[in-house]
Formats: structure tokens, C-alpha cells, sequence
């Protein structure tokens, strides 16, 4: 087969989880799959993308700046078709929720969730109604829809109607692989944040649903009983006043807002706190929570989106909406290291359910048989 691939959309350090899914995805495809040959499509902002160098591998650099979205969109729908067959592409894969109406090659796209849907007060109006229209459009002209949970899946079948044997949940694994435990790293790596030495770590982001000002009252609330900080990875919100909630004396020194964290740093970072809280509103994966989890870390985490399938019995879950939910979780783990030991336990069990080596085999396993259909359907 040669298989197309649409990057088109990523901005690296930008669209956050779906770049971790494309490049951990495409890597592990060139470690299982030296036979097929591959076609990468790329914009000039992901032109240095770190990718597999493979011999069956190859970069098409298209000639577009993706932040400029009405180019990006117009080049997918009139100029990556020509590109396709130019290229001989049996089918094209695209990875971040649109994809070609109009290819003359199968096509598969991947929709990790419907946040435009889920989230549609925090995205733009305009945005929004693009993304929607291309991504429904796109999805029920596909020969298959990958998504990677069963909730997803759900979603998909209920706003774009779509019937579940079109539709392949691909599940995904953790989001980094360094080895955690050297600890000369890390030692250098809490001397440049100044980290305190115990801590509630979590993810901040701009983002309304992450959930930000309800982690930070929650831990308001428990401050007084225990001597852990909370460090955000990330930025805070901008309607969050850090420096105001610094002048309570509980709260002086006790919140740190790392900014852009490194991937390499996320992982030592992770490893070393005594919880790990996921307190956002909506995740189609949450890839987070393995990230925790396989940092050995106890896990709390919002009853959300795919927060229950992905984090399995690995995790204590709480009311997203309730502060008062939330801060119960908090004390309970804090003031409980058997249940945290436990939790530790249970999550390094469950993130073994979760691998990219998996997550590369099943797609491969979806390009077989579309090729496999696509060929039968142009016999018959």
C-alpha cells in the first residue's frame, strides 16, 4: 500500500495532544511496518517535525503556513487531492478532524472527540461552525472513522450519525517514555523550577475546561491540613489573580505556575509529587492520567468525558462542578498513603492496558482492511 498521511493541520507546540497522537503514532508505525510505503503531509510550521526516518517514509512539505487556516483549509480541499494522485496514494489517513472531501483515494480520518460540540461556549462562533461543517462532511464521506475512546465513539455515533462498524476506537498510550527515576536529573530539573519538595502537581492551560479555578479553591480549602503545593504545569487562566491569592498567608508561596514545561522535564516533574489532579471538564482521552499513572503517582481525577475509561479502578474521581467534591478527593488521598499506595498500584496495572505500539498496530490493522474493501469494491 502507499498510505497518505495529513499533517496538515499540526502547529507544533500548539495543538497539544493530537501532535503527541501524530508523531507517536507514525513513529511506531515505522517500527512495526517496513513494507508499506508512507507519505507524510506537512505544512512549512511542521516542516522539522521529529518523525521517524525511515527508507518507506517520506515528507511532503506543502507550500502553505498553517496559521493562516483559511490557506490550510483550502489547500486540504483542492490542492491535496491533486497531490494524492500525483503520489499514487492508495488511501490517506487524516489525523486532526478534517480530512479531503473529495479524494479519489479511500479515506480515513481521526476525530478524537467533539469538543466544537462539547465545548462550543469556550470556541469561537466562526471556528467553530468551520470545524464542525468540514469535520461532519469529512467523517461521513470517510471509508472509516478512527476515534480514540469509547466515549468518543458514543459522541460520533449520537451529533454525526454515523453507524458504530464505521467507527474504530484506536485507544492511545502515555505521552512521554523517559526513564523518571534518574535523580541527579532531576534534582537539576527542581533547581530550575525551585520546586518545593512536596507537591500536588497538575496541568494548568488557558483553557475555560481545564478547570483551573476550581482546583485552586479546592486546594484553598485544604491548604491549612497539609504542607503540599500545588504546581501547575502551564500557564494559569487570565481570569485567575495568582498574585492576589498569594497575599492570603495560608496560600503565600503555596501555588507555583510553571509556565511551558519541555516534554523532557514533564515526566521527572510528575514522578516526585504526591498526587496528580485532573480536574478538567471534558477530555475525549485524557492521555494525562497514563502519564501519572505510570510515573507511579496516585491519580484524582474528574468523573468526565473518558476520565472513567481511560483511568480505570487506577483512580479516585470527583464532581467537576463541585469544589466541595473535589477538595474531599484531595484530602482523601493526602491524608491517606495507603489508599495512595494503593492507587499507585492499581495505576501501574492499568496504564499497561495502554501502549503506541497497540494504538499503531490497530490503525494498520484499519488501513489493511479499508485497502482490502476499496480493492473487492473496484473487482466487483
Amino acid at each position: 500500500m502507499r498510505i497518505g498521511i495529513n499533517l496538515l493541520y499540526l502547529l507544533p507546540d500548539v495543538v497539544g495532544g493530537t501532535q503527541t497522537y501524530a508523531v507517536s503514532l507514525i513513529n511506531w508505525l515505522a517500527k512495526i511496518d517496513r513494507v508499506n510505503e508512507y507519505f507524510i503531509f506537512l505544512n512549512q510550521e511542521s516542516s522539522l517535525l521529529e518523525l521517524a526516518d525511515a527508507p518507506n517514509f517520506h515528507r511532503i512539505v506543502c507550500q502553505f503556513r498553517a496559521v493562516r487556516r483559511v490557506t490550510r483549509y483550502l489547500w486540504e480541499q483542492v490542492i491535496l487531492p491533486f497531490q494524492l494522485r500525483d503520489y499514487h496514494v492508495d488511501l490517506v489517513h487524516s489525523l486532526g478532524y478534517v480530512g479531503p472531501l473529495f479524494a479519489a483515494c479511500p479515506c480515513i480520518i481521526t476525530i478524537p472527540d467533539l469538543n466544537y460540540i462539547a465545548l462550543r461556549d469556550f470556541i469561537p462562533a466562526g471556528r467553530r461552525r468551520v470545524l464542525q461543517f468540514f469535520s461532519t462532511h469529512a467523517a461521513r464521506r470517510a471509508a472509516q472513522v478512527i476515534t480514540i475512546s469509547h466515549f468518543s465513539k458514543a459522541e460520533i455515533e449520537r451529533y454525526i450519525g454515523l453507524q458504530p462498524d464505521k467507527i474504530t476506537v484506536t485507544h492511545l498510550g502515555p505521552g512521554w517514555t523517559e526513564d523518571s527515576n534518574n535523580r541527579g536529573r532531576y534534582e537539576s530539573i527542581r533547581m530550575t523550577y525551585q520546586l518545593p519538595d512536596r507537591y500536588i502537581a497538575a496541568f494548568g492551560g488557558g483553557s475555560p475546561h481545564k478547570n483551573i479555578p476550581r482546583l485552586i479553591s479546592a486546594f484553598q480549602t485544604v491548604a491549612r491540613d497539609f504542607p503540599q503545593a500545588l504546581v501547575l504545569l502551564g500557564h494559569v487562566p487570565l481570569d485567575v489573580d495568582l498574585p492576589g491569592l498569594m497575599q492570603n498567608a495560608e496560600l503565600s508561596g503555596r501555588i507555583m505556575a510553571l509556565g511551558y514545561v519541555p516534554r523532557e522535564h514533564i515526566g521527572p516533574i510528575l514522578s516526585r509529587a504526591d498526587l496528580f489532579v485532573l480536574p478538567s471538564l471534558y477530555e475525549g482521552f485524557g492521555m494525562t492520567v497514563l502519564e501519572a499513572q505510570a510515573s507511579r503517582v496516585p491519580v484524582a481525577c474528574a468523573a468526565a468525558g473518558s476520565l472513567p475509561e481511560v483511568a480505570g479502578d487506577g483512580a479516585i474521581f470527583f464532581d467537576p462542578l463541585s469544589v466541595n467534591d473535589m477538595s474531599q478527593a484531595l484530602r482523601r488521598c493526602l491524608a491517606n498513603p495507603d489508599l495512595s499506595a494503593a492507587l499507585c498500584l492499581r495505576g501501574l496495572q492499568n496504564v499497561r492496558r495502554f501502549s503506541w505500539e497497540n494504538t499503531a498496530r490497530e490503525t494498520l490493522e484499519v488501513y489493511r482492511r479499508t485497502h482490502s474493501r476499496a480493492a473487492s469494491t473496484r473487482k466487483s
